[in-house]
């Protein structure tokens, strides 16, 4: 997955993850570091490819373990590092509260669970980003069984963050999702592996490919004869194949000025390099520069567009629902 980007002269190499190896695999040359995560308190695990080259940005695939003691982090992430090893990623596995699929608890308390986990996941790719040279446009999310809980949750909520998500195999359940109903991104790739013959997830892996179609998403589902376990080239070959394939392109907006709350700042991330931009800010204005600061004339809720070209001449579009007056950041 790694992308080579020619010869590389930095004299600056990224500091590795404070931890301690702690696990070796004998399938590849590198141990299984353990990290404490300084924000939370929370630990995860890390594999770094023998290979690594902190002058060039690595994709990241962070994984999502299932129910203890049937799962661990530890076993998911014993499941990739051959992957990663030879096709040049990093891959970490955070310990997670949510991800209970025998005997979940009230929708209530499994949510807060849920929000708990995405705050451990999304502070570990802080962490991981600060440590090692990762690409901003290549960092995805998967799990197997329970761990989707977790997937789903922070994964359908952070699209700026997360390129693509992969469900395999996993639980379901719409009631642990219905703040997330009216937000999801249809750009976000969704892939969903589900067992015709699993007795444990077979039939809510259906019901997630439903759900996920009934709100919009980009979902590709595949059908496996196999029993309940993990596919790790499964979703390693979606996410190259989303790379490949579906260009990233994200937009961002906040308060230009504090002082007017009208004026309207615009960003964006993308996966390849623009080289043309063309802004439709849904009042009647548009904009060819790659940033443009916009003020609007009233209060009102405004479908922004994006349309940027590739060098190739491939035009991606986005859209974004905006409410304006913004509040300003913080």
């Amino acid at each position: 997955m790694k992308t080579a980007i020619g010869v590389c002269f930095c004299t600056l190499v990224l500091a590795g993850a404070a931890g301690c190896p702690q696990y070796r695999d004998p399938r590849v040359p590198n141990a299984i570091v353990s990290v404490a995560e300084p924000d939370l308190g929370g630990e995860y695990l890390l594999y770094t490819p023998s290979n690594y080259d902190a002058c060039e940005p690595w994709p990241l695939i962070i994984v999502c373990h299932g129910t203890k003691p049937w799962d661990s982090p530890l076993r998911e992430i014993k499941d990739w590092v051959k992957l990663a090893e030879e096709k040049g990623f990093l891959v970490t596995a955070p310990t997670l509260r949510g991800t209970k699929g025998d005997f979940p608890p009230p929708a209530d308390k499994q949510i807060r669970r849920q929000r708990e986990d995405e705050e451990t996941i999304l502070a570990t790719a802080r962490h991981v980003q600060g440590s090692h040279n990762v690409a901003r446009d290549r960092i995805f999310l998967t799990g197997w069984s329970a761990g989707n809980f977790a997937v789903l949750y922070t994964g359908l909520k952070h699209p700026e963050m997360f390129r693509a998500l992969a469900v395999l195999q996993g639980n379901f359940n719409a009631v642990y999702l219905t703040e997330l109903a009216d937000r999801i991104d249809p750009f976000q790739p969704v892939y969903v592996l589900y067992g015709s013959v699993d007795i444990l997830t077979g039939k809510q892996g259906k019901r997630c490919v439903e759900w996920l179609r009934e709100h919009h998403a980009a979902v590709t589902p595949e059908e496996t004869g196999g029993t309940h376990m993990g596919h790790p080239t499964k979703a390693y070959k979606f996410f190259s194949r989303v790379i490949r394939k579906v260009p990233w392109l994200r937009i961002r907006a906040f308060s230009a000025d504090k002082g007017d709350p009208m004026s309207v700042q615009f960003k964006t991330r993308a996966s390849f390099e623009p080289r043309a931009y063309r802004w439709d800010f849904g009042d009647g204005e548009t904009s060819p520069v790659a940033g443009p600061v916009h003020t609007y004339a009233k209060p009102g809720n405004y479908t922004v567009t994006l349309t940027a070209e590739s060098a190739s001449g491939r035009k991606v579009r986005r859209a974004i629902a905006l409410t304006v007056p913004q509040k300003p950041r913080l």
